[in-house]
């Protein structure tokens, strides 16, 4: 049995700094007779791991006293169940003091006595708290093996949430392991299960471990992403811890990437969740979180003052460890005291009573310790003054950059504005552009139908071929115009589809489309207004031509058009296999309109017309469209 000397626990209270006068060992002696009954002894199991529970967060040596005297009791009476609770009690206090590779050991034997009992849910536990302690104690391999374990030992035999809650854990022990693509493909599988089966709160916590993997690894934008997804997969109520994990995440990833707003944001939400979850652990992380914003904001008096927020709870928490060791120390020190007063005990030691020489080695202790802690606080405010003139004189430097920069964003938002002011109003201009095409290819449609009216009515073939004639090319000009409409208004285009086009209208017009084959050949894009309406005049010249005196009404033939680049410009060759230039030429008497016409229009495209003496007709025009003038901006 495990006793706690009434001296030992007195010099306990004064390092800590807990005044408590004349406070009795609670350890009582267990009487044989409750040895040899097994209910009493479960009894007083049970009433020692209370006690030990009560007294974990005022005096870890008592708490750990009455556990180890649990187990003590709960071993020799042979009740597997009782040593087990005894068992996990004591690790629980064992991790509070620090006590890693006890607690190590104490957890293996934990995980015996389940096994012993043969509860597979108890063993699974187990198992996982062994992970814990490996963690711990920086054995990462084997927490992972054991972690696998407790999952195995869930998988038959447990309902879905607590295999899921064991896959989690898996995750946590590959996350600390650092095996990160390991752990991303167990959470994103797991998650994939949890959307199939409707389970919003599983898919929310198996994305914010895939964020966590990703914030681990410093993919700010991928963590952001699967943040967001467990945030709006949470239910609202009764999960105010995963809220806070969540925004607290969230706003680190928005650190990472520089956006300090939804930064804010986040963290002003997270913080909205602190009264529902306030402890150490939470406390510490808002106030860190905090700092980082303040330095990503440049505000360093804030920075400096939440810096010295975290030294003073870090020294708070280096003072709390001392006092772990200390009583670490008067723990392992305590057996052989005891065992040395037996022995001079049973000697019969008539040396004068020193019953006080135990205070002079904790008051050593004490000041030992007093020594320490004033070094470590004297050194965290030279540091911190230190730290303060160095974000002092970076500040002056960041605002004087500040300064630079805001007299360069001011000159260049000025000039934003000119270009700004110069594009719309270059799109007002081709917006009336796009209107002015739409209506002149209205306005020559209705003219076109006038000379249709006329056309009808006139009684003579000759005015009836002449107005047939004009309509051709005013249809032509129409369709220039609206194939500009139709390509500034965001459509692509491209000169075969223009040409086929005109080609179709005109031999429907004519109505030899069954018996006249056409070809065009050509790779080039859209010409623009300038170059496109001459041209398409001089096809329509050139193939109107063909019909009427190439061939006769009833005989068939092709027509090859080709338009492609030269070293100059552009060429246009046009081909029937009809009659030839020589019968046509005769009945327009040598110089018709229409050939007047070709020569202007040439003239227009910077070109010369030339007849070939080919079989049939054939016509090379050679043309360099003018350059496209650059805009200046204003």
């Amino acid at each position: 049995m495990f006793r706690l000397p009434h001296p030992a626990a007195l010099a306990l209270c004064l390092i800590l700094c807990m005044p408590v006068a004349g406070r009795a060992s609670a350890d009582q002696d267990v009487p044989p007779s409750a040895m040899g009954d097994p209910v009493t002894a479960s009894h007083r199991v049970a009433e020692l791991i209370s006690e030990a529970d009560r007294s974990i967060d005022k005096d870890l040596l008592q708490a750990h006293a009455h556990a180890v005297e649990a187990m003590t009791l709960a071993g020799a009476s042979g009740d597997g169940l009782m040593q087990h609770k005894a068992l996990a009690c004591l690790g629980t206090i064992e991790e509070r003091m620090g006590l890693y590779g006890d607690m190590l050991a104490t957890t293996r034997r934990r995980v015996q006595v389940a096994q012993g009992l043969g509860d597979p849910l108890m063993i699974a536990m187990d198992l996982r708290e062994l992970a814990s302690a490996y963690r711990l104690n920086e054995m990462s391999e084997k927490a992972v093996e054991e972690a696998r374990n407790s999952l195995a030992m869930m998988l038959p035999t447990r309902p879905l949430n607590e295999v899921e809650e064991a896959r989690l854990f898996l995750i946590h022990t590959l996350h600390n392991a650092g095996r990160y693509d390991e752990a991303f493909r167990i959470a994103e599988h797991a998650m994939a299960k949890a959307v199939e089966r409707g389970d919003l709160y599983m898919e929310a916590r198996f994305a914010r471990s895939m964020g966590d993997l990703m914030l681990a690894q410093r993919r700010f934008a991928d963590a952001i992403g699967h943040f967001t997804q467990a945030r709006r997969s949470l239910p609202e109520k009764d999960a105010a811890e995963e809220h806070y994990a969540v925004c607290s995440a969230l706003a680190r990833a928005y650190i990472g990437l520089g956006r300090i707003p939804e930064a804010l944001a986040a963290t002003r939400e997270a913080g909205s969740f602190m009264p529902e979850v306030d402890n150490w652990n939470n406390r510490s992380d808002l106030l860190d979180l905090r700092y980082q914003l303040a330095t990503a904001q440049h505000h360093w008096p804030e920075a400096i003052m939440l810096l010295n927020e975290i030294k003073r709870t870090s020294d708070s928490v280096l003072i709390s460890r001392l006092d772990m060791q200390t009583a670490r120390l008067q723990m392992r020190h305590r057996p052989d005291h005891q065992e040395r007063a037996n022995v001079e005990a049973a000697a019969g030691d008539t040396t004068p009573d020193t019953s006080n020489g135990w205070l002079e080695p904790i008051l050593i202790g004490l000041l030992a310790l007093l020594g320490i802690v004033a070094s470590t606080l004297f050194l965290s405010v030279r540091r911190g003054r230190r730290l303060a003139h160095r974000l002092k004189v970076k500040s002056e430097q960041i605002q004087e950059q500040q300064q630079r920069i805001h007299a360069k964003d001011l000159e260049l938002q000025r000039q934003s504005l000119r270009l700004a002011e110069t594009l719309l109003s270059e799109e007002e201009k081709e917006m009336m552009i796009k209107e002015i095409h739409h209506r002149v290819k209205n306005n020559l449609q209705v003219v076109d139908s006038l000379l249709q009216i006329q056309a009808l009515d006139a009684n003579a073939p000759d005015v009836q071929r002449v107005l047939r004639v004009a309509q051709g090319r005013i249809r032509s000009m129409a369709l220039v115009h609206e194939q500009i409409y139709h390509t500034s208004n965001g459509r692509s285009g491209d000169l075969r589809t223009h040409l086929e086009k005109l080609i179709r209208n005109i031999l429907a017009a004519h109505g030899a489309h069954d018996r006249i084959s056409v070809r065009v050949d050509t790779t080039l894009p859209i010409f623009r207004m300038e170059t496109l309406l001459p041209l398409t005049l001089v096809v329509n010249e050139l193939f109107t031509n063909a019909l009427k005196y190439a061939f006769n009404e009833k005989a068939t033939g092709r027509i090859i058009i080709v338009v492609r680049p030269t070293a100059d410009g552009y060429e246009l060759l046009f081909n029937d296999d009809g009659c030839g230039l020589a019968a046509s030429d005769t009945r327009d008497g040598g110089c018709s309109f229409g050939m007047e016409l070709l020569r202007i229009l040439a003239e227009q495209l910077n070109g010369e017309l030339r007849f070939m003496d080919d079989p049939g007709t054939a016509a090379s025009l050679v043309f360099a469209p003018d350059p496209v003038p650059m805009r200046v901006a204003c």
